[in-house]
Formats: C-alpha cells, sequence, structure tokens
C-alpha cells in the first residue's frame, strides 16, 4: 500500500476510535493495524514485549471490536483495509485531523437532515440508490413506531424472542440488520441466514433443512469445526434432538457470549407443512428453554417473515405468540416529509399528500419517488401522473407483480374480487395472506382491500371490469378470444413473458469442492448472497439456487446486463482482498426471449439458451445473446471483448453472442 495511503487510514482510525471512546490508542494497537494494512497475516503480525498468543487471541480481536463499533461494520483482518477506504470515501472533504464520526449515519434522520440543508437550500448530496437493505451508516433509514424502540431494548435481554413482519419492501431485513448491529455492541456474537439461500432441496425433508442449510450455515459464520454437526447427527436421535445437542453442546459453549440468530424470509418454509411444523416447533422449544437453562439463556431469537403465518401450530407449540411482535406500518406524512428532506427537498405538504394519494406511505415506493426527483430525473407531476403505466418510475416493479399474479391465477382472482368491489372484501383464505405478503393489499382484519391507488389503477387497466362487480382478463393479442372462456380452471397457466434471464455459475467449482468442501460451499454462500441482494437492487428476482449458481429474471435487458457488471465488478473488488483459496470466478450468461413461469419456476428454450450461454462466459465475466445486445446497445457503453458465432450444446444452429468484461 502506498504509505500517504497507509497513514490517512491510521489516522482515521485512530482518530474514530478516540472520538468514541475519549483514549487514544496504544502503542500495540497501531503496530497491529499498521502491520495488518500492509498486508501481514494475523499469526505473522509481532510486537515487542507481547506474545503472538496474546496478539490473536485478546489485543487484535479487541481492537476489531471497536473499530466494527464505531464504523458500523464488521471488522476482521481481512475487511480491515476495504472497511476504513469505504469509510475515508465517504467523508466530506476536511482535515484528517478533525474526523467526525457523525459522517458514518446517524442514528437520528433529522441530525442528519440539518447536515444536507443549508438555509432551505440544497447542498451537494450523495443519493442513495433504492433497493434491498439500506446499509447501516444510511443516513436515509426512518425508524418507525415505538415497537422499533423497544426491540432494541428487547435484544439485550437473555433469552429475549423479536418477531418482524411485514410486506415485502417494507424494511424487514434492514431493522433485522440493525438490531443485529446493536446486539455486536452490547457484546453479543451474531449470525444472519436468509432462507432464499436455501435450494429447493433443502425442503424436502427435515434433516436437509436443519443439518445442511441451518446447523451448516450457523457453523460457517461461527468458524466452528463442520464434523461437529455429523458427531451430534451420528448418536442416532431425531433430528430435533440433533440439532438441538449441536447448539447445546457445542455452538453456545463455544462462543462463550450470548448468541442473537436472525432468520430472514422464515416464511418460505411455510409451504413445505410437514418440515415447517417440525422446524417451528423446535424453535418454540428452544424459547422455553432459555427460562430453565442456564446456557441457553444466552441464546436470542430474531424471526422475520412476510406473511401471516397460515401453517397449522397449537399455542404451547408456535413461536409466533411469544415473544416481543414488531409490525411495521407504512410512513405517515411527517416521516415522508422527513426523508424527502434528507433528499434536499422541501416538498409542500399537498405535494406530500398527492404523492401519498398515489403511493400511500409505502417505504420502497416511498423512497425510489424521492431519489428521482432528487436526481432530477423526473418531476413530481410527471412522476404521478405516469407512475401507473409502463412508462412510469415503478414499470419494473409493477411488472414484476403482473408476473406473479399470471404465476398464480388464485390470487390474481382474488384480487380481482378485491378490486371490483367498492368496499373492504372479506376474505377467510391463504390467498390474501400471500397477497399480503407481497404488499399488494392491507388487511383489517378479516377485511381486504388495495394498498394504493397506484397498485389499483395499474391492475384494473390490465383487468376488465363490467358495469356490475364481474371480472374478467384482458385478452392477449396472441390467443384466440374462446382459449379465455374460463381463465381459472385447471389449465390456465397465464402468457408467455417477454423476460431477461440470467444464469450464473461457478468455475471448476467441483473441482475446488473436492479439494476443500467446507471453504468452498462458504466462499459460494457468501456470494450468492452478495449477488441476491445486487438482484434486488436491480429490480430482478431470484427465481431459485441451483448449488453454486443462480437463476435470476428481470423485466429490464438493461437492468439485467448492469446487475451482471455490478456483480463482477464487485467480486473482483473484493477479491484483492481474499486470500486466493476463498476467490471464486463466476461466469454468467443471460438472453432475452420469451418464457413460461409455472409454480415459481420458468420453463422455454429462452432458459435453455441462457443456461447454456452461461457455460460460454469467460470466468469473471459476462456472455450476452444477440437478442439482449441489440436490447441494450444504445442504452450502455459496453466493453465487448469478442463476439463470434458460438455452437451451444442441444441446439441445431449456431448462435451469435458477446463476451463482456465484467
Amino acid at each position: 500500500m502506498v504509505e500517504g495511503k497507509l497513514v490517512k487510514l491510521l489516522e482515521l482510525a485512530e482518530n474514530c476510535i478516540t472520538e468514541k471512546t475519549g483514549k487514544p490508542l496504544a502503542d500495540v494497537q497501531k503496530n497491529i493495524l499498521r502491520q495488518a494494512l500492509e498486508g501481514q497475516r494475523l499469526k505473522d503480525i509481532q510486537v515487542s514485549g507481547y506474545s503472538q498468543s496474546t496478539i490473536k487471541s485478546d489485543k487484535a480481536p479487541k481492537l476489531w471490536k471497536q473499530l466494527s463499533d464505531v464504523t458500523g461494520r464488521k471488522v476482521t483482518i481481512k475487511t480491515l483495509r476495504l472497511v476504513l477506504e469505504e469509510v475515508l470515501e465517504e467523508l466530506p472533504d476536511r482535515p484528517s485531523s478533525s474526523v467526525s464520526m457523525g459522517c458514518l449515519g446517524s442514528s437520528s434522520s433529522l441530525q442528519m437532515n440539518e447536515q444536507l440543508l443549508d438555509s432551505g437550500n440544497r447542498r451537494s448530496l450523495v443519493l442513495e440508490r433504492p433497493g434491498g437493505q439500506i446499509p447501516l451508516n444510511s443516513p436515509f433509514y426512518i425508524q418507525r413506531s415505538q415497537a422499533e424502540s423497544l426491540a432494541y431494548e428487547e435484544i439485550a435481554k437473555p433469552g429475549s424472542l423479536i418477531r418482524i413482519k411485514a410486506p415485502k419492501q417494507m424494511g424487514k431485513t434492514s431493522l433485522m440488520a440493525r438490531l443485529l448491529h446493536h446486539a455486536e455492541r452490547l457484546g453479543c456474537q451474531t449470525v444472519s441466514l436468509n432462507f432464499e439461500l436455501a435450494d429447493n432441496e433443502v425442503f424436502a425433508n427435515l434433516d436437509s433443512l436443519l443439518r445442511r442449510f441451518f446447523c451448516a450455515s450457523v457453523a460457517k459464520a461461527l468458524q466452528l469445526p463442520m464434523e461437529h454437526i455429523d458427531q451430534c447427527w451420528n448418536k442416532g436421535y431425531t433430528n430435533k434432538v440433533s440439532c438441538t445437542d449441536y447448539f447445546e453442546e457445542y455452538v453456545l459453549p463455544a462462543i462463550d457470549k450470548p448468541l442473537v440468530l436472525g432468520l430472514d424470509k422464515v416464511d418460505l418454509i411455510f409451504p413445505h407443512d410437514k418440515v415447517a411444523d417440525d422446524f417451528f416447533v423446535l424453535l418454540r422449544a428452544w424459547y422455553e428453554k432459555t427460562k430453565e437453562n442456564c446456557i441457553w439463556r444466552n441464546f436470542r431469537l430474531i424471526i422475520v417473515h412476510g406473511t401471516e403465518v397460515y401453517i397449522p401450530l397449537s399455542n404451547d407449540q408456535s413461536p409466533f405468540n411469544v415473544g416481543l411482535p414488531v409490525e411495521l406500518p407504512e410512513f405517515d406524512p411527517s416521516q415522508v416529509q422527513d426523508l424527502a428532506q434528507l433528499h434536499g427537498l422541501n416538498l409542500t405538504s399537498d405535494q406530500v399528500n398527492r404523492l401519498m394519494a398515489m403511493i400511500g406511505g409505502h417505504p420502497h415506493l416511498t423512497r425510489i419517488a424521492l431519489y428521482k426527483i432528487a436526481n432530477q430525473e423526473i418531476e413530481l407531476e410527471e412522476l404521478l401522473k405516469a407512475a401507473p403505466t409502463d412508462r412510469g418510475i415503478y414499470a419494473d416493479s409493477l411488472r414484476l407483480h403482473w408476473w406473479h399474479l399470471q404465476n398464480h391465477p388464485d390470487l390474481m382472482k382474488t384480487l380481482g374480487l378485491i378490486l371490483s368491489s367498492k368496499s373492504p372484501v372479506e376474505l377467510d383464505s391463504i390467498v390474501k395472506f400471500k397477497l399480503n405478503s407481497l404488499g399488494l393489499v392491507l388487511l383489517q382484519g378479516d377485511l381486504v382491500t388495495i394498498r394504493n391507488d397506484l397498485y389499483r389503477q395499474y391492475f384494473r387497466d390490465r383487468l376488465n371490469f363490467s358495469q356490475t362487480t364481474s371480472w374478467q382478463f384482458n385478452t392477449p393479442n396472441t390467443l384466440k378470444r374462446g382459449e379465455y372462456n374460463n381463465p381459472f380452471n385447471s389449465n390456465f397457466l397465464g402468457d408467455n413473458v417477454l423476460a431477461t434471464i440470467v444464469f450464473t455459475d461457478v468455475k471448476d467449482s467441483a473441482l475446488k469442492q473436492h479439494e476443500n468442501q467446507t471453504l468452498v460451499l462458504g466462499a459460494i454462500f457468501r456470494d450468492l448472497n452478495l449477488m441476491t441482494q445486487l438482484c434486488e437492487q436491480f429490480d430482478g428476482q431470484v427465481l431459485k439456487s441451483m448449488g453454486d449458481g443462480l437463476l435470476m429474471y428481470f423485466a429490464s435487458a438493461v437492468k439485467a446486463v448492469k446487475c451482471a457488471q455490478e456483480i463482477q465488478q464487485t467480486l473482483r473488488l473484493a477479491a484483492n482482498k481474499l486470500p486466493e483459496s476463498e476467490i471464486l470466478e463466476h461466469r454468467i450468461g443471460i438472453h432475452l426471449a420469451e418464457v413460461f413461469f409455472k409454480n415459481h419456476d420458468v420453463y422455454g428454450d429462452g432458459v435453455n439458451i441462457a443456461s447454456r450461454i452461461q457455460t460460454v462466459a469467460h470466468p469473471g465475466g459476462i456472455c450476452i445473446s444477440g437478442a439482449v445486445y441489440q436490447a441494450i446497445k444504445t442504452h450502455l457503453q459496453l466493453q465487448v471483448s469478442s463476439s463470434d458465432w458460438y455452437q451451444l450444446k442441444g441446439f441445431n444452429e449456431p448462435m451469435f453472442l458477446y463476451q463482456l468484461n465484467g
């Protein structure tokens, strides 16, 4: 590292810690910092007067902990330089001796607002693109409801259980991340599991869910030996007993501090009745153990789900009727106003009211609107006029919802009934909970109504309503009218959809796993988690994971390619800070074609072609079909490394493909 850059990072770390603790760094801490930033491994760091064991087990971990607390990021010897460089880039221009941690994000949005506004005029803003989890240091996070404040208090209590429930894109994952970060600052060890990263096969039986995904993911996160899992299962007990023994005998004693386990998107387990029943009964049993068993008092749990719990569990076996419930509401007008000011916008009360009349206080939709306005991409009047159309700023999001409805006729039928009624509809069905999970409706007890006027206008335009309350599908031009006499018969599967399909895969994955399965699987989970987050940020959707790769869907070819570029660039940057054994090379293939969706899966030649294109992509690169190239060439600056005809396996005719630099 260049000496000048090294000095800046050392000063930054020392100033941040000094401001937070009131104490300057000790010489031993400065020595550890310098050697770590110079690229020394922990086992090779030497400081006069201290044994290597003391440095490794005491001095260095305490230093990483201090830096994690003041930066709001997880700091280890591997992430140290990356974290400090990111913090340095985020700070405004000022002398390094006057670095203030207030620049890294404040718990009070209004404090940040005072920094951004100057006598009512916009200063230079660094706008944050909406989408996915809101970073911990983001000034754009708005805390809602007294329940959020109570959650921060609850997580500090031994044996606590917090249940976060809200529809899609309401901020559940962002809140969980903040609770876990708060727990770390209280001295807890934290683990976050996202069930979106579980393969479909994981939900086939309880052994797969608990052993292969749940316990294996916890072991990886805590850097515990994987063989301990097999030792517990080899005793011949039931899966629930084996899993409990693993936590009781190995996990909780090993970390010697409270463990906070965050489980995100657990409603993905709900459709798998038998597995869901056993898994959630197990979580309830662990919660009860925290009341009577000393070691289990160090266990705390956060459960995040997007829909109502519709699996049948008795009151004394369900984890969903104990602990602290946190339901995230939409923004109220004052919170929308606060967020607007954080974007440097001085919206009048009338403007806020008109925006909310269209989208309500939906957090994600609100952030998109304010970002677009603040970035001078659109004015409020134009935004409101075009919002419920395919040319508006919500077009990609609305098309994704439309795809879900086409893929699930029962959901579309129920939504049609809701839209056709002039008053809230009474429903007693799992379908209403699924619509609520998607964020399309509001639940008022047993009554259901459409969530906002954006959805009302958009979906009414796609459904024909007669003068009565009956309704039917708009008839697509591609089908004969006679084929739509009964759109909800068992054979109806929706239309073919023009979609951009993205496949990813790891080069030499099988060979790498054969050499060191535990290490490589951990690296795969790490990279797939990153890809999933970036996919959401670019308005895409992960349809499923396939071992070491993902199948993703985008309504926009431009966003699909931009997402792929961001994935490869982020992985390449991260690789500079990783040992060679933990670096994976991913190939990405992209194709644009009509595909067919059914039962959470996608079919058709377009899917098969995309999977084959991925196989010829360069490691660390992106390969796109001619259809994708034609769709994006006037919208993106592309770095085409080569283009040629390729004979793809299983297809008679060669295809002209473009290799892009990631």
